[in-house]
């Protein structure tokens, strides 16, 4: 059998990642995220509530949005569909980010990689673009 070796990386975040993600409107532009992920409810604290958007429903239509809204209010668990992008999701998506490309990749990055962690952070694969 052969040996396991583990590595530990610790990597600083950039607190503009995390306020990227959480508390700015252009992570939803069309050359990020926003042909998939649709801002439905902001916070300071909590982040984003968003939608993952199937292009099915009208801003205001998505399917459960008030429980969805409940639900995100309190911490609770979000109906389906329905994802907190806060920043403990940022974190995770930084992780991704530094395993991919390596401690530059926000700074060297673009849409598509802010796009990709993202979808990793929120759904553990690439489900779009």
């Amino acid at each position: 059998m052969s040996e396991k070796h583990v590595v530990t990386v610790t990597s600083a975040v950039d607190p503009d990642w995390i306020a990227f993600c959480t508390n700015n409107s252009d992570i939803f532009m069309r050359s990020y995220c926003g042909y998939w992920l649709r801002g439905v409810e902001s916070d300071k604290v909590r982040g984003l509530l968003v939608w993952e958007d199937n292009e099915q429903h009208a801003p205001g239509d998505e399917p459960n949005r008030r429980e969805a809204i409940r639900a995100w209010k309190k911490g609770e668990p979000l109906p389906a569909g329905w994802h907190r992008l806060d920043t403990a999701v940022a974190v995770k998506a930084w992780g991704v980010g530094v395993l991919t490309w390596g401690e530059m990749w926000y700074a060297e990055g673009d849409a598509d990689r802010y796009d990709y962690v993202i979808q990793k952070a929120l759904f553990g694969e690439q489900r779009y673009g």
